[in-house]
Parts: structure tokens; sequence; C-alpha cells
């Protein structure tokens, strides 16, 4: 008798030992199974600080110097950001500026110098002929036509290349600062008559300087 109840407790235990261990299965596989669902990799934000913008010229040396360097690289845009915001940039060229033909442009409207239209400048000295030319073509002629980046001198408020010609900027912008990019001539042949100036005709507003006129000057007839 005492043979058959431990046989019989021996049995039972190896059940439950059983089915425990059964259970400890199916936890585990549970466990090892993954249920989350993955997190997008994170993008980054462009950046919010778009203010570019070049700061405000405190003199009109300062604004000079933006001005010349923008011409020289071509850069329009650089360019149309010290246009007066008030006159717009005028375009003389030559020191006697015509305001019945002279063009002028706000800084909106400054042309791309792939622009293909063609806009009367006004009238060659000599000729009379118009000067009827793209802006491209008009800015290969009568603005940066040599490196004024690098002048033989800078009339700093004074005008260096004096010929025949009356200059009347002080007349059209009266209280204007010029500077004045001055080469006094290139081909000793000539006596110092293809000299040629390239006048940045600089004023004030709210304090900051701006271009109001690029004056193209030379000997003329």
């Amino acid at each position: 008798m005492l043979a058959l109840l431990l046989s019989a407790c021996s049995s039972n235990a190896n059940q439950t030992n059983t089915n425990a261990g059964n259970g400890n299965t199916a936890s585990n596989n549970g466990q090892n199974q993954s249920t989350e669902t993955p997190e997008p990799t994170a993008v980054s934000e462009p950046s919010t600080d778009v203010d570019n913008e070049p700061p405000e010229a405190a003199t009109p040396e300062d604004a000079a110097a933006a001005v010349i360097l923008a011409l020289k690289e071509d850069d329009m845009s650089a360019l149309a950001v010290y246009i007066h915001p008030v006159k717009g940039l005028l375009f003389s060229p030559y020191a006697h500026i015509d305001t019945a033909t002279a063009k002028v442009f706000p800084a909106s409207s400054l042309p791309a110098l792939t622009d293909p239209t063609v806009y009367n400048w006004g009238s060659f000295d000599g000729s009379g002929d118009p000067i009827s030319l793209t802006f491209q073509q008009y800015y290969d002629k009568f603005v940066y036509d040599k490196d004024f980046m690098e002048p033989e001198t800078v009339g700093v408020d004074q005008i260096k290349g004096l010929g025949n010609t009356i200059v009347n900027i002080e007349d059209v912008f009266p209280n204007s600062f010029v500077m004045d990019y001055y080469f006094s001539g290139f081909d000793p042949q000539y006596g110092g008559m293809d000299w040629e100036s390239l006048i940045l005709v600089l004023e004030e507003l709210n304090g900051a300087w701006y271009v109001s006129a690029i004056v193209h000057s030379q000997w003329t007839i």
C-alpha cells in the first residue's frame, strides 16, 4: 500500500512540472515576438534663418564698396539691395545727365543681364545716334567696360575726370556724395584723351546710404 501511494505522488509531480514548463515556453515565445511599430527616421527641419540680407551701408564709402563689387561680379541681385528705395537707379552714359532720356529702374525692376529688351539710353556723343542697346550691351559699354574695382585713383566726393562736358550731377542730385573711379588714360598716343571714369552717385535715406545713379564719364566731342 505504501509503495502505491509513493508511485501516485511521483506521477502527479511530473505532470505538474511538465505543464509548468509548457506554460513558460508559451510565455517566452510571446515575449520574443516584437509587437511595436517602428518609428520613422527623423528628418532635419530646414533652417528658418533666411535673413541673409547684407547690412545697411552706414557710410557712402560702404555703399560704394558694395556697389562696385557687385558691378565687377555682374551680380544684379547684390546691386539691387543698394538701389535707392525711393528714387531708383539712374543710368547715364555721360557725365552730363540728360534727365529726359536717362533710364531709371527701381530695385524690383532692375533688368537681368540676359534681358533681351532693347532700351533707348540716350544719344551717342558726336553722332547723336540713339543708344539702342540691351542691358548687357549697355553694361559692357557704359558701366563696367574697365576694371573700375582697381582704378588708377578714386575721387572721394570729387570728380576726377574733366573734359568739355558740363558735369551736372550736383544739379540733378543736390547734396549727394560721389565716388569717381578714374583712369587717366590707356594709350600714350592719345595724350590722356582716352581717360574714363565710373561715377557712383550716393544718397542717404533714414540713416542708410544708397546708390541713386551710375554715371559713365569720358572725353566727349
